[in-house]
């Protein structure tokens, strides 16, 4: 049985080999169409030197970001167990008592910074500055990769990922959030595939 971050890297790799190849026909239709003038598609000649070269930095990524959320929850849980706090005492006749978990607004807010903010900047950076090195690129053009697409990316990026961000760190149980996380990040992988795709 894998570990839980031996199967958040393999259910990275799968939805990443999905959106690479999405990404691929994406950009074989927009320049059949554009070529022609008309929606026809053509058969896509898959380039799989840019397939391996996403796979491979998401199977790099993908651990160190497994690590950082769960760091991060440990840090700051959502739902602390408060020191000082006296358990209840009911007498319920042997029932039980349920008592409602009360979401850390404080914890929730750094966590969310955090994540919005150093994270962000490094996944960007190392993606832009990975991609190009696997395409032969030297330090150089690593950095002008950074500088051209960072901003951009991050814009593009703070529409999707605070939303996602929010709903997971408040509503959704702690064993769900990669499964969301992977589900958007289907889709913003295609989008970061067709812009490293020069």
């Amino acid at each position: 049985m894998p570990s839980p971050i031996q199967t958040a890297t393999i259910q990275a790799a799968v939805l990443n080999l999905i959106s690479s190849f999405l990404a691929q026909v994406l950009t074989s239709y927009r320049s059949s169409s554009s070529a022609s003038g008309t929606s026809t598609f053509q058969s896509v000649e898959l380039n799989y030197t840019k397939i391996i070269q996403f796979l491979i930095y998401t199977l790099i990524s993908t651990p160190p970001n497994f690590l950082w959320q769960q760091y991060l929850e440990r840090q700051f849980p959502a739902y602390p167990l408060h020191k000082g706090k006296q358990k209840l005492k009911v007498d319920d006749d042997g029932k039980g008592v349920v008592v409602e978990e009360r979401l850390d607004t404080r914890n929730t807010a750094i966590k969310f910074f955090l994540d919005q903010t150093l994270a962000a900047t490094v996944n960007i950076t190392m993606l832009l500055g990975g991609i190009t090195a696997m395409k032969g690129g030297n330090l150089t053009e690593c950095v002008a990769a950074v500088r051209d697409d960072f901003w951009p990316i991050l814009k593009a990026g703070y529409k999707l990922w605070p939303l996602v961000s929010i709903l997971n760190f408040t509503i959704v149980p702690v064993e769900r959030r990669l499964v969301v996380g992977s589900m958007v990040g289907l889709g913003w992988n295609v989008y970061l595939a067709l812009t490293i795709a020069g």
